[in-house]
Order: C-alpha cells, then structure tokens, then sequence
C-alpha cells in the first residue's frame, strides 16, 4: 500500500522530468533560466532581464563578475545602464576576449545566446576555455535599443512576438560606424574596455540583411585599412579553420558577403563590403588585436539563429584557446614589426584597401518564397553554383608617412579626448621634434557628401603635403607660441597606424572625414574673409616622400 502510494507520487514528477529535462535539470541545481526560455522563446531579452540572469549566475561563480573599464561612461545618453561581465580564466596567463552583441538591437540572437555561452563556462562544460580564457561581454551594448522592442521592427526576420528592437540608438547613430569618432557614449565604453581589459580578440554579433544563400553563419576577419598583414592572415586563418570545423558538424559557414551581378542580372560572384575602421569588428587590427564580425542568417527562426549564435561563438573560444600561445606570439611580432619600420626609417602605410579574389568556392543560391513582411516561407528552387568569392582585401596605394602630426590648440578641447579614447600619447608641441620640417597640406580635390551620414556631412579630401605655405593667405598664422601650444601627436609609438588614420586629412575614416575639422575643410560660399590656418600640419616628411595625392575608397554604406 505504501508502495503504491509512493508510486502514485513520483509519477507526475518523473512525467515532468520525461518532458522538459533540460528545464527540470537547471530547476534541480537552481540554474538561471533566460527570459526566452522561460517563455518559450516568445520575447528577446531586456536590459534588466540580461542583468537579472547575470546576477542569478554569479551567485554558482564568484569569478564572474560586473564590469565597468576605468574612465568608461556607465550608461547612454539616455541613462540606459551599460552592463558588462567579466568572468575570470582559471588558468595562468589567459589570452583576453570581448563579446560584444545587440549593438544594432534589432539583431538580437547574439545578446541572447551570450546568456547560453556564460551559463555553459561557469557550469564547468567547457574547462578548456576557462582554463585558457578571460571572457567581458556585453550583450546589450545598444543598451537604449534593446528595450525599445516592437513587432514593427525588422518584420522581414521571424522574430519572438513581443518584437525586436531599433538598429540605431536614441539619437539616430549607428553604432556600428562610430568606432573612429567615438560620439556615442558606447563607443567611448568600448574604447575604455581597450585600454583597460586590452582584448587579444573581439567579438561582434550580427544578423544579416542580405542575400539568399544556404550559410547559417558568415563571418569577416579585422580587415582595417594599415592593419598588420601577417595578424590579419592569422585572423583569416582562425575563421578558415573553424569554418571546417562547423561544416564537419553541419553548419555551413563562410565570408560574409552578398551576390554580384552583371549587367545582365546573372550572378558572377560573391564579394565582402567592409574594410573601414569604424566598424568595431574590423577596428581590432589598429589594436593589434584578431576581430571577427558574426552574421546570422537573418531567415531561419528566432530559436535557430540563438543556436547557431552559440555553436558558432563556441567554436572560435576554443580555437582561441588552443592558438593562445601562437596568438600571443603574433601580436608581439606585430608590434615589432611597426617599430622596426620606425628603426629603419621607413614606416609606410597605405591610403586606402581594394577587395581581391580570395579562392574559388561552391555557393547556394536560394530563390526563395517570402510572405508580405519579407520573410521566407518556402523556396521556390535551390541551385549549387561555383563562384569567385572576393572577400580578402589588398592595400594600394601605400606611402610613407611623417613623423607626426601638430593639431591646432584651438581643438584641443575637441580632440585631445578623442585622442586619449583611442590610447594614443599625446605631447605638447613644444616636445617635437624641433629638426623636422613643418608641412602643409595643399588640398588638391574636395567633396562634401550631398547627404548626411551618421547625421554628418562627411568630407573627402585629396591633396599632398609640402613645405611651402599654401598660396590662398590665411586669418591666422602658425607661430612659434601657436605650435608650442598645439597637440603633437608622434606617430612613432605603438598606436601610429591608428594615430595615422585619425589625423591625416586623406583619411577614408579619419576626423577630417567625419567632420571634426569642417570649420576648415568644409567652408562654404557664403563665408567671407579670410579662412582660419590649417588645423593639422605634418612633420617631417621630405618631398621625396610626399604623397601622390591618391584618392582615398569611399566609404561604403551597406548595412549588414
């Protein structure tokens, strides 16, 4: 009887197990369940659903814990909270990786699959990695996005019910094109978490918007203009690598990209987009950091895409944690590399990259059937097609490169802490190097965007650098107290590639372009008088080594 009893007892309980053991297994150790989880992936998480899991998992690891990078803001604009975590290797010497997520917060698998990839370290499943990494992540770094969620958002993806948020933040910038000019107070976080945790490896997780193809994941290596060749073949390798790892495991993978068409609508190949700094994924080789872009196949479901975020993500861990050594190596070597350039005289660097044929790959292009919100409901055909995939970058138009750049202290207000955002020393322009010879720019060619960008009205200038004054007088003349007071900022020094990219007026990406400078380089007809000096001077280039005035690539505008 008592038996019996006992039986009729454990049956609804052991029914229970039998049906959610995955739920019934994480209630039994008292593991934090996700928001999506808990309804049955009906909303995408919020700031405080991601900051409640966190704390819930801290309480399993003492070692995963908040994180804010010294002199980081610690919210948006807005007050929204930007919330991080670092959880600490268990090993000696771990190789530093950032993950970043929900930074277009409408893209939304890669903040929730974080969630999945912190339980998975601290529950102990993958003791590799712990022992070999030290993990930050913030997976709602578009913080006042990820609670602005609506069904209305991004209707083309199969989204949670409750719906998705903005790609932008509050005020209209994307946060994905801010990484030279640092606006945004995220980006000024991200920046800060550079100098303080300085990352061997960063992350960002995306979602596509682009064409039909069979990849459940395409990714990009860090492909910024004047990054260091040999560390960037070393992040291609990373992605190739892994890349035979998930279709060994059933997730095919390759380069983000889209298909190129001809004049007659056909398809003759497959082509990247990006190679602009100020792209957060790209601009870790200015860092001498690996970077890689993440993109989920933005069509198949909520659940799918939060799965594929975390295998995929998982994979890179652990080829990261088995490289540690041989990365840690390469960044060494590439720091090496640039002041040895500096040793023999002959730091060059390029204006600007061009894409180039990386191999020869088999692609699936799928016709598909879409319903009136864009999303694919079926195909129509699939068909296998060999294509030329350009998706590697070469740099042209390479130059060498002055010994530094004098910027006006009417801007020092203005750009010092940029400069210092980034991690570049600054000097005062009375310790330059007084044997170097002063050069202006003579702008040769100057286009003003008809359209703003990024709410900017950027600027693209092509000119070289010379001695002479420039013939138009100015309202304002460089003196001897005017330099003695300015920025000087040496390109000799560990950071000179990024100090190069941000201060010379050809920039494709730099503070000219982004408008930092438009009181000189954007004056207008309706301006009288006299214009201001020149905000930037060089120092130290011959005329043997001026630039040829090379057009700089114009920076793309394609969303992911």
């Amino acid at each position: 009887m008592k038996k019996s009893l006992l039986a009729a007892l454990l049956c609804p309980a052991i029914f229970l197990l039998a049906l959610l053991p995955a739920q019934a297994q994480q209630a039994k150790n008292n593991w934090p369940l996700t928001r999506f989880e808990q309804n049955n992936y009906q909303s995408t998480s919020t700031v405080a659903d991601v900051a409640q899991f966190m704390a819930a998992l801290q309480k399993h690891d003492a070692t995963l814990k908040p994180y804010a990078p010294k002199n980081a803001p610690r919210t948006t604009e807005t007050g929204q909270a930007l919330n991080a975590w670092r959880l600490a290797s268990s090993g000696k010497q771990p190789l530093r990786v950032y993950i970043n997520a929900g930074i277009h917060a409408g893209e939304v698998e890669g903040k929730d699959a974080m969630q999945l990839i912190m339980r998975e370290l601290v529950q102990g499943k993958y003791p590799e990695l712990r022992q070999a990494l030290e993990i930050v992540t913030l997976p709602t770094y578009n913080a006042d996005g990820a609670d602005a969620q609506d069904p209305a958002n991004r209707r083309h993806q199969p989204n949670p019910i409750g719906g998705v948020g903005p790609r932008e933040n509050a005020f209209g910038i994307d946060l994905n094109r801010d990484m030279m000019k640092a606006t945004a107070a995220n980006t000024r976080w991200m920046l800060a978490m550079y100098q303080d945790f300085q990352p061997a490896a960063v992350f960002d997780l995306h979602t596509t918007n682009g064409s039909y193809h069979g990849f459940h994941i395409t990714y990009e290596p860090a492909w910024a203009t004047g990054g260091d060749a040999p560390l960037q073949a070393l992040n291609r390798t990373m992605l190739t690598n892994v890349r035979a790892v998930m279709e060994k495991a059933g997730m095919p993978t390759y380069d983000y990209g889209n298909f190129r068409y001809n004049k007659e609508k056909q398809i003759d190949g497959w082509e990247s987009a990006f190679s602009s700094p100020n792209l957060v994924s790209n601009y870790p080789t200015l860092q001498y950091a690996l970077g890689v872009l993440v993109e989920t196949y933005v069509y198949r479901s909520f659940k799918e895409r939060i799965e594929d975020n975390r295998r995929y993500v998982v994979e890179l861990l652990r080829w990261l944690a088995q490289h540690k050594d041989e990365i840690t190596r390469e960044q060494a070597a590439a720091r090496h590399r640039w002041a040895a350039q500096w040793q023999s005289q002959q730091a060059r660097l390029p204006l600007r990259t061009e894409m180039t044929l990386a191999e020869t790959y088999r692609f699936e292009v799928v016709d598909p059937i879409k319903d009136a919100n864009g999303q694919i409901v079926g195909e129509k055909s699939r068909s296998s097609m060999e294509l030329p995939a350009y998706v590697a970058f070469k740099a042209v138009d390479e130059i060498s490169i002055p010994q530094g750049y004098l910027v006006d202290p009417a801007y020092a207000e203005k750009i010092r802490p940029i400069l210092q955002a980034h991690g570049l020393i600054i000097l005062p322009g009375s310790q330059r190097p007084k044997n170097q010879a002063l050069m202006y720019f003579h702008e040769s060619e100057r286009d003003i965007a008809k359209d703003s960008f990024q709410g900017i009205f950027t600027a693209q200038i092509k000119g070289e650098w010379k001695a002479q004054l420039p013939e138009k007088r100015t309202g304002y003349i460089w003196n001897d107290q005017t330099l003695d007071k300015a920025l000087y900022v040496p390109l000799n020094q560990p950071l000179g590639r990024l100090g190069f990219y941000l201060l010379d007026p050809r920039s494709a990406d730099g503070l000219v372009y982004w408008g930092h400078f438009h009181a000189y380089f954007a004056r207008g007809k309706g301006m009288w008088g006299e214009p201001p000096r020149q905000p930037i001077l060089a120092l130290g280039q011959s005329a043997a080594n001026q630039a040829t005035g090379a057009a700089a690539a114009k920076t793309e505008r394609v969303q992911e």
